[in-house]
């Protein structure tokens, strides 16, 4: 691994030597990295489950719930957008460790909420630090970790995501059984304070160079718009490979979004009783999982246009085969599998994209712009799925429907192949 990263100042990249990281530096590193996601995903997961509890002790309608539950995907787009990329101009050990401590904040309120209202604040609260950190967490792994394994290690440190939104589904029963709602944000709150001071005491010791203030310059540079740490990704050079890459972000967060926000109903819909139509459900998640890990292998083998393009094929192909092939658990089970496996994989595996078609110096950046539009689609997915149930599309329609968004992604794969961008290193 190079023991350097590009740092840039005044507009200007010059290069800073650091030593490597050594292995247990990088193993630790990747510990605290999966139990930050792990407990994000968690507190992400946590809070539909609550609802039903929480609606009955209130005496309030559980669509009433409605807004705070949108709050974290709305706090998302507002920390990627304006926090994050602060990593890349103030460090991105400061940006994580106050990031993790408001996210710890946030879960403590929300266990202290009395109202909706209050659940909505607290909620929006949680959303914006979790914008802040993610793409700082990735960032600092792309910058130690070996170039030949960042993808696979930014690949399986996010897996911890959808790991922590699952066990949500196990822990918040018993907890809140035992002791309470609250206690399901209790408990992760006091997790994630923990994990804030650990980070902050060996990030500390970790070889890795920060954002310094830039030398007095021979002529004073007139200031650029490029500037603004949120807008650096949209500069000279960079406008066609940041818009391909939110593009491909976005539209593959809504194909993810809209089936997923969907797919019990379509399921029940279909004749699958309730307990069918949650395993079935959880089949897209489990192929999210194998899948971001077998992309994850190719981009760092530098094939990431080819495994893309192979993965959206494949779940072009399950869709079309799901709306002519009549209900079956074993064969849908199998065909949701491999569509998990491609856009779910792809959702996982995508910012691990951004550290080959960006300067180390902006992968805070470019990961929470890519991210913010990304929202866009995770917010029309259900959007548009509601649309279709609501004017009572078949299930077969409601698949092709999907083939939109994935022949979307299909096109900027192929934009990123014309611009020779994505399969190799950016430096």
């Amino acid at each position: 691994m190079s023991g350097s990263a590009d740092i840039v100042a005044d507009g200007v990249a010059r290069v800073e030597t650091t030593p490597p990281a050594t292995l247990p530096q990088l193993i630790i590193v990747g510990i605290l990295s999966v139990a930050i996601m792990v407990i994000d995903g968690y507190d992400i997961g946590a809070m539909p489950l609550i609802v039903p509890q929480v609606s009955q002790l209130w005496g309030v309608a559980p669509a009433s719930f409605g807004p705070a539950l949108s709050a974290v995907v709305i706090g998302l787009g507002i920390g990627a957008f304006f926090f994050a990329p602060l990593g890349d101009r103030l460090g991105r050990r400061l940006t994580t460790v106050v990031s993790l401590a408001v996210i710890a904040l946030a879960t403590l309120g929300t266990a202290w909420s009395a109202s909706v209202t209050q659940l909505f604040w607290w909620r929006l609260v949680t959303g914006t630090g979790l914008g802040a950190c993610l793409p700082n967490v990735l960032a600092i792994l792309a910058q130690v970790v070996p170039a030949e394994r960042r993808a696979s290690v930014m690949t399986l440190v996010s897996c911890g995501i959808p790991v922590g939104a699952a066990g949500a589904g196990i822990v918040v029963p018993v907890l809140t059984n035992a002791y309470g709602w609250q206690a399901s944000f209790y408990v992760p709150a006091t997790l994630m304070i923990a994990v804030t001071v650990l980070v902050a005491l060996f990030l500390r010791q970790l070889p890795m160079p920060e954002p310094k203030a830039p030398a007095e310059p021979a002529t004073r540079r007139r200031w650029h718009w490029t500037d603004i740490p949120v807008l650096a990704p949209l500069g000279k050079g960079l406008r066609l490979r940041t818009a391909i890459f939110s593009g491909l972000f976005c539209f593959n967060a809504l194909t993810m979004y809209m089936l997923s926000s969907w797919l019990p109903t379509i399921l029940q819909t279909s004749g699958f009783a309730f307990e069918s139509a949650s395993l079935l459900a959880s089949a897209v998640q489990l192929g999210g999982l194998f899948g971001g890990l077998l992309l994850a292998v190719q981009i760092d083998r530098h094939r990431t246009n080819g495994a893309l393009l192979t993965g959206y094929g494949a779940v072009a192909l399950g869709l079309v085969v799901l709306a002519f092939v009549a209900p079956d658990p074993m064969r849908w089970g199998v065909l949701l599998l491999l569509i998990g496996a491609g856009v779910g994989g792809a959702h996982i595996a995508l910012p691990a994209v951004a550290a080959n078609i960006y300067p180390k110096a902006m992968l805070s950046a470019g990961i929470g712009l890519a991210v913010t539009v990304a929202r866009l689609g995770a917010m029309a997915g259900p959007m548009a799925g509601a649309w279709l149930i609501g004017r009572q599309v078949s299930s077969g329609g409601f698949f092709l429907a999907l083939l939109m968004p994935v022949a979307a992604c299909a096109l900027c794969v192929l934009a990123f192949a014309k611009a020779k961008l994505a399969n190799g290193p950016s430096d």
